[in-house]
């Protein structure tokens, strides 16, 4: 096998999972750190193919190049998951009139609530207030880190709510629904976390925030 086919094969190890954006960077990168390690191996005498392969053997364990770029670069999922947070963020601020269904919602449990109805209109109440809070961020003046922590716990606070509204009193009874529930809304928020720690803070798309 060639040196440029060697490489591409070192490439497609190190770049496995990566984004179209971290791909080309690590290429870039990469194609430099083997191009001069290449140019040392033939200027101390080395044959083309051997200077070829001392170069490739110079870049490491690809696998283990590969982990370690996934821990500081964006990955499919969280490319992925970035651009649609950011089509619902654009979707909020263009129809800010869909906040109107959470409260309707909201208004509707505090009318059941005192009619007497007290599990029923908790829960709504509880529901359509906390849903006010996606919808609301894209407008609200959460332009800092302070202030989009502020918002995530409230955010939290909310989840925390309503699962203890949800399946009360016999949460662990139905562990498994909990499980099946809440594990989309956290796999999203780890992700989101992760992305946080990849990118400064002045890089941050505007959906990071919230």
């Amino acid at each position: 096998m060639n040196g440029a086919a060697t490489l591409e094969k070192w490439l497609q190890h190190a770049t496995c999972r990566l984004s179209a954006e971290s791909c080309e960077r690590v290429r870039i990168e990469i194609q430099d750190h083997f191009d001069s390690a290449r140019a040392e191996a033939l200027a101390a005498g080395a044959a083309r193919e051997e200077a070829e392969h001392v170069a490739v053997e110079s870049l490491g364990n690809p696998r283990a190049a590969n982990r370690q770029y996934r821990k500081v670069m964006l990955t499919r999922a969280e490319a992925t998951l970035l651009r649609e947070s950011g089509w619902e963020a654009r979707a909020v601020c263009r129809y800010r009139s869909l906040i109107l269904i959470p409260l309707a919602i909201a208004a509707a449990g505090a009318a059941l609530l005192a009619a007497g109805d007290s599990y029923i209109g908790l829960a709504l109440l509880v529901g359509g207030a906390g849903m006010c809070l996606p919808l609301a961020a894209p407008t609200l003046s959460i332009n800092t880190p302070a202030r989009a922590r502020i918002f995530r716990g409230l955010r939290w606070a909310w989840y925390v709510v309503v699962f203890a509204v949800a399946f009360w009193p016999t949460p662990l009874r139905q562990t498994w629904f909990i499980v099946a529930v809440a594990w989309p809304i956290v796999w999203v928020e780890m992700t989101m976390a992760s992305i946080r720690r990849k990118l400064p803070a002045r890089q941050w798309p505007r959906q990071l925030l919230f």
